[in-house]
């Protein structure tokens, strides 16, 4: 996906003011080749953001009271978890970031939509 925790950051924050304007991002840590990110929704909801470009592992999860909902991750090949099915690993292609992150807005929407 990326050669370069800056490149990968830069991106995610440009995606971030055009489809999560709203929130913030929180960095957790960040080292050279790593970085692990949040954005917080509401008190009970947040994204998870994990990349490494040295091993080329991602992850990204919609967290809901403290449990994966939603999700995408390359271990073992790229796939995602569907909303509120979260155990289930449906194969896919490589996603773009921004796919990826149209993805858990579309659920975040559907969860907000839910609680109306």
């Amino acid at each position: 996906m990326f050669t370069d925790i800056e490149d990968f950051l830069k991106e995610l924050i440009s995606l971030q003011h055009e489809l999560l304007s709203g929130y913030r991002i929180d960095i957790v840590y960040k080292r050279i080749d790593k970085i692990s990110l949040r954005i917080p929704i509401i008190s009970t909801l947040f994204i998870d953001i994990y990349a490494n470009t040295d091993t080329k592992r991602y992850d990204f999860s919609l967290i809901k009271d403290n449990k994966r909902i939603f999700g995408y991750d390359n271990l073992g090949g790229w796939h995602y978890h569907p909303l509120n099915k979260p155990d289930n690993h449906i194969k896919c292609k490589k996603p773009s970031l921004r796919h990826i992150l149209k993805e858990i807005t579309v659920a975040i929407n559907s969860l907000e939509k839910d609680s109306t």
